[in-house]
């Protein structure tokens, strides 16, 4: 999986001129430190449309499983991924290496790892699958197969390449709801990036410091 932060627009100035805009002031009329109040009073208030005027554009490689995740949080955000009616990109799979227990208090999620033979046994299984989608998709491929019917034997840990652009409050929702520990640990750890490389940006400190990120 891969994560990559293409672009930004705005910062916390941004959020601060925008909240301020119906009594006709800017940023740049305040203290840095009133600037962070404000920001802090927005959030802790949920007044969250200032913090949908900046964007942020990233593109990801990662598998289908963990897109679907991904853009369930679809409000404030454009997205748009390859096309295998279009392309072949049936050769990568995020493969894992350690497998996890069925929760016992969640049917949705995962627990504790396998033990050491399960696990094994649990790649031999996810090795023979990889290479059997491989063949067959190649196989149907030549078979003068159109794409688009082709691609629907590939399995969910597919790679799939994705431009994902939203704006700050937007992806503030998705790590709320994306690294909760309760969440995918394959989806939390793009999220989880997808906020690092925010951060390191230093544009919105102060708004991701607001919303405990």
């Amino acid at each position: 999986m891969k994560v990559e932060l293409l672009s930004t627009w705005g910062d916390d100035n941004t959020i601060c001129d925008t909240a301020r805009v119906s009594y006709n002031k800017k940023a740049r009329m305040y203290t840095n430190e009133e600037n962070e109040k404000l920001i802090r009073f927005l959030a802790k208030n949920n007044h969250w449309s200032p913090f949908a005027h900046p964007k942020v554009q990233f593109r990801l490689e990662i598998p289908i499983y963990v897109e679907r995740q991904i853009i369930k949080t679809a409000v404030g955000v454009d997205y748009n991924s390859v096309s295998g009616r279009y392309v072949d990109f049936s050769d990568g799979y995020t493969i894992i290496y350690v497998w996890r227990k069925q929760s016992a208090s969640s049917k949705q999620g995962s627990g504790e790892d396998l033990d050491k033979t399960s696990n094994e046994i649990a790649n031999m299984i996810q090795d023979q699958v990889v290479d059997n989608a491989k063949i067959a998709y190649k196989n149907l491929i030549e078979l003068g197969v159109s794409k688009e019917q082709a691609r629907t034997i590939l399995p969910l840990n597919l790679n799939t390449t994705m431009i994902w652009t939203g704006s700050l409050y937007a992806l503030i929702r998705l790590c709320k709801q994306r690294i909760k520990s309760d969440a995918q640990k394959e989806t939390r750890d793009v999220v989880e990036e997808m906020l690092r490389l925010v951060k390191e940006t230093n544009l919105f400190t102060t708004s991701l410091n607001a919303y405990n990120l």
